[in-house]
């Protein structure tokens, strides 16, 4: 495990594990905090985070997916709905021995993740469902940072839609559109993953609006991919790339 202070009051925290290094994001408020993803749950994570913060925590995971959830049963977890499915198979022992070769993880009692302004106290942040990596997937903006949390929405690598929970590109791209239209209003200049230490402009976010535009119109250049659990088209503009599946 590895923290980082990004800003005044927010944090990553970084865990290492069978899909590589997961960030997880803590951003506090004057009456509480919000703990973005929980990693492979594999770490004591609670305390990491109590040495940050003595304020309660709240944990939105931005997917299902295990490398975002596998931390969630240490705190009060909420999650999109569109997900629970994504979530339980996950989390289910096979998929963990098969993929993670790991340990049975305690499953979170999930809450409804619900979209819109959630108040830290002094902090406010907005939550948009993104559809399109999964069907549950959301990004988390931060005025006060200036700053995105973007899960697996948007990455420096592939985006993967490759997947049977994924969207169509169609689809991909009206999330991309919505929140491009909200990261501009709320003044956001950093996007972060959760999968790198990079934060990305909005140009990137841009770019990948521009890539999905030209899948749906036929004008781009596709090739065979395959990456693990994704597998698919992969296509590419300037610093965006997406493995796809026609759907």
């Amino acid at each position: 495990m590895a923290v980082k202070k990004l800003y005044e009051n927010t944090y990553r925290i970084s865990e290492w594990g069978a899909f590589g290094c997961v960030k997880m994001y803590l951003l506090i408020g004057k009456e509480r905090a919000l703990l973005i993803d929980s990693g492979y749950g594999k770490c004591d994570l609670k305390k990491i985070v109590s040495d940050l913060t003595i304020k309660p925590v709240l944990l939105y995971d931005t997917h299902g997916h295990i490398d975002h959830v596998g931390g969630s049963a240490q705190f009060e977890a909420h999650l999109h709905p569109a997900d629970n499915d994504v979530y339980i198979s996950h989390t289910s022992s096979e998929f963990i021995q098969r993929y993670c070769k790991g340990k049975p993880i305690e499953r979170a009692k999930m809450r409804e993740l619900e979209t819109g302004i959630l108040d830290l106290g002094g902090r406010t942040v907005e939550i948009i469902h993104t559809p399109g990596h999964t069907q549950g997937s959301v990004c988390i903006l931060d005025g006060y940072s200036k700053m995105a949390f973007c899960g697996d929405t948007i990455n420096p690598w592939d985006v993967w839609l490759g997947l049977d929970e994924s969207t169509s590109v169609t689809d991909y791209r009206k999330s991309l559109v919505r929140l491009l239209d909200a990261v501009e209003r709320c003044g956001i200049t950093k996007l972060h993953s959760g999968h790198s230490g990079m934060a990305m402009s909005v140009k990137r976010l841009q770019n990948y609006i521009v890539l999905c535009s030209r899948i749906i119109e036929g004008r781009v250049k596709c090739r065979n991919a395959e990456k693990g659990i994704c597998k698919g088209i992969k296509s590419r503009y300037k610093n965006a790339a997406l493995i796809w599946r026609k759907k």
